[in-house]
């Protein structure tokens, strides 16, 4: 098994998009593809039902991106076909299935503001709610107005308003519940105020000698598509899911400073005395100390960034994370979290 964007296990995401209904596909005697489509709770209820009736293992896949896939998996398997944009008065009705990119350039296309940061980020537009995805110094949770979804515990759709959604920092309420997204109302009509109060996106704007007033959604997303593009490596390349753990937010009081002094690490403050601490940066202090790897190792572009030759499997590249945890708790007294879903 690869980690790698454009697959799951040997299932590339191109066949899947391919299948725009409801069918089933065998794979190995171990998985059964579901794809649902755009028409009626007719097909979600067969899917509710199939699950219940079943009583099988189950998850949600949108194009890959974020996840950590077993090397056989044994359940169901759904993947989703809600492909629409429409705009509609100040909100924007998003499918599910939209890749996330592609709504990203509508709205800068169309002068609205706030998605312009969150450009290139890989993945499904039903996967920013799960994830509360976020880059450059913004998140997705101000944009969502509701999030609409077929809930398997109950075998009925339902929707949130954002305030219910739970939102925390790269986590929601529907990380681990029985809920399939099948679209998103954004907000159109937010402030036209652009943030570039992340540094590198600002070191960016200062280094083209860029007039700030006149900046737009559309120039900002074309100046955080180049950063990505020339810090992170291509999926389609060097396999990977992006950033493997999340920044850690903690009390500065506890972090072990007998290594290294607070000065060496990358520190953002927070309200309530907590710090945000860059965990690139403490993998670069401690990537040194980590042992060699046949299968899995750092990228060399960026230190977040987790990638595989592909030949490795699940266990290894859990094994390697466990590595780097231990050496960043024994070095800062700091956990980092896994960012992306491990399926078992």
């Amino acid at each position: 098994m690869s980690i790698h964007s454009s697959c799951i296990g040997n299932i590339p995401t191109f066949f899947l998009s391919t299948i725009l209904l409801i069918t089933s596909v065998i794979l190995r005697n171990f998985v059964t593809f579901i794809f649902i489509g755009p028409i009626g709770s007719f097909i979600h209820r067969e899917v509710y039902d199939f699950i219940e009736s079943k009583k099988i293992d189950y998850f949600i896949l949108g194009e890959g991106t974020n996840i950590i896939p077993p090397d056989r998996y044994k359940g169901l398997v759904v993947s989703l076909n809600f492909k629409s944009i429409e705009r509609k008065s100040d909100l924007i009705r998003v499918g599910s299935s939209v890749n996330w990119n592609d709504l990203v350039q509508y709205a800068v296309m169309n002068d609205i503001y706030g998605f312009e940061n969150l450009s290139l980020i890989p993945g499904s537009v039903g996967a920013a709610p799960i994830q509360n995805i976020g880059a450059y110094g913004v998140d997705v949770e101000p944009l969502i107005y509701k999030v609409y979804f077929f809930d398997l515990q109950v075998g009925s759709f339902n929707s949130l308003n954002s305030d219910e959604c739970n939102f925390g920092y790269r986590d929601s309420l529907f990380k681990e519940s029985a809920k399939i997204i099948t679209h998103i109302e954004f907000k159109s009509n937010l402030d036209k105020k652009l943030s570039l109060t992340y540094k590198s996106l600002l070191d960016k704007v200062n280094e083209l000698r860029l007039d700030k007033k006149f900046l737009s959604p559309k120039i900002i997303a074309k100046l955080v598509s180049q950063i990505r593009l020339d810090i992170l490596p291509n999926p389609k390349i060097e396999p990977n899911v992006g950033s493997f753990f999340k920044n850690p937010i903690i009390d500065v009081n506890t972090i072990n400073t007998d290594y290294y002094s607070l000065s060496d690490l990358i520190i953002w403050d927070l309200e309530n005395g907590l710090v945000k601490v860059g965990a690139a940066r403490l993998i670069q202090l401690i990537k040194n100390e980590l042992p060699e790897n046949k299968n899995v190792f750092l990228s060399k572009r960026h230190n977040l960034v987790l990638t595989t030759n592909g030949n490795a499997t699940q266990q290894n590249v859990l094994n390697f994370a466990e590595t780097i945890q231990a050496k960043v708790k024994y070095f800062f007294n700091i956990n980092l979290e896994i960012e992306p879903r491990v399926i078992s």
